[in-house]
């Protein structure tokens, strides 16, 4: 008789997310090699943009924003619904009309955007905008991780902090259990929610198309008009949301390295094209503020938002702890493959995207664990529709409409 019916490794939102789902039914342990949800997920952004990193996502979107709206007020979570925004170049107003045709987004000129003013500089290069106003918004990951570690324990999910998993134990293609620097830990099915870690962690059981990447992101002290809009820009790469006391927080969106192109330099072989080796994780896997974000609250930034003038009113800078993953399609994977063992389900790789998509996480999973129908598709997160199992990928935007929009 196993341990446990289901063994967690991972405590970040993929890992807390299966573990709710699973408890509620199943006896289930969470392992983790540090404090529970201290890892990437602890230093995320908190901005809620499903509609906008899965745009061809909706049944997806839907099931995860709204548990977000559902669970305001629970536990210590507060999450503040907001609209946002991205600035339209006159050179790529065609591809914004493309994007307004999806669900929950519109296309505005200036004088039909009421906040218009207070959002963008004078001298913004924007000639529209696009606002998508359901279905995003803000919570701080601090009450987050928490909220949700609460809701798997209240339901029976088991915490087991700084305990490194050291091996996935397989026996006759099928898997048994965990081994860690604890004791063997036997289990019916095991899911892997690690992030970076997952592909070392699985690398002899099932190698996966997975690589870091690091990311940054500043806090501005600015003061704010009330309901500023969340927002971003797909050709300086960069996103923002109004903090609960009135600071900005502005990250730089996905990237391998941290530098960046003076933009009279830059060209469209340079969109995405990043350094191999991330300049941001140093030889002994600990993470380093890069300039790119600094460059451009400096250089660009000042030129498109209104209340932003240089890099000097950043209060606070964060990076990453560890790397985060992509995939070379910069979506997840959420598979229990053929090609790995019974029994094992894998979800990691969402490219900085996975608290916004918690409910789903957790849900897609279960669908694995029991056969229940999934309430959206899971094909587009399977494993087989990459050809590669290597990592020399280049790095790929979250959203196929950024590429209209370039």
């Amino acid at each position: 008789m196993s341990d446990y019916d289901v063994v967690v490794v991972g405590s970040g939102v993929s890992g807390l997310s299966s573990a709710w789902h699973m408890a509620k039914d199943h006896d289930v342990l969470v392992i983790d090699s540090d404090a529970i949800g201290n890892g990437t997920s602890s230093r995320a952004s908190g901005v809620i943009m499903t509609p906008i990193d899965y745009p061809e996502w909706p049944e997806w979107t839907k099931h995860a924003v709204e548990w977000y709206e559902t669970l305001d007020g629970m536990g210590v979570l507060n999450y503040t619904q907001r609209e946002y925004v991205r600035g339209v170049r006159p050179e790529e107003v065609e591809g914004a009309r493309d994007v307004a045709e999806r669900d929950w987004v519109t296309l505005r000129d200036p004088d039909e955007y009421s906040k218009w003013d207070e959002t963008f500089d004078e001298d913004s290069p924007y000639e529209k905008v696009l606002v998508w106003d359901k279905y995003t918004g803000y919570c701080d990951v601090d009450e987050w991780l928490p909220t949700l570690e609460h809701m798997a324990v209240e339901r029976g999910a088991e915490m087991r902090p700084d305990t490194e998993v050291e091996d996935v134990i397989v026996e006759n293609g099928e898997v048994v259990g965990v081994e860690t620097e604890w004791r063997t830990v036997t289990a019916d099915s095991v899911v892997v929610a690690a992030g970076s870690g997952t592909r070392p962690l699985l690398e002899d059981t099932l190698p996966l198309p997975i690589r870091e990447f690091v990311w940054n992101v500043a806090y501005l002290d600015i003061g704010l008009p009330d309901d500023y809009p969340m927002g971003g820009d797909a050709q300086e790469e960069i996103y923002w949301r109004p903090t609960r006391d009135n600071q900005l927080l502005i990250g730089i969106e996905h990237h391998y390295g941290q530098t960046k192109k003076p933009r009279e330099t830059r060209d469209d072989a340079d969109r995405g094209q990043q350094h191999a080796e991330p300049e941001g994780i140093r030889g002994d896997g600990h993470m380093e503020i890069g300039p790119g974000l600094e460059n451009l609250l400096n250089e660009d930034v000042p030129e498109l938002l209104k209340h932003v003038d240089t890099a000097e009113d950043a209060v606070r800078w964060e990076v990453c702890p560890m790397a985060d993953s992509t995939t070379p399609d910069a979506k997840p994977i959420i598979d229990a493959p053929d090609e790995g063992p019974d029994d094992l389900v894998v979800a990691a790789g969402f490219h900085g995207a996975g608290v916004m998509a918690t409910k789903s996480i957790g849900a897609a999973v279960r669908s694995y664990l029991t056969d229940e129908e999934c309430p959206f598709p899971r094909e587009p997160m399977k494993l087989d529709r990459f050809d590669t199992r290597d990592t020399d990928f280049e790095f790929a935007p979250m959203t196929s409409w950024q590429e209209h929009m370039k």
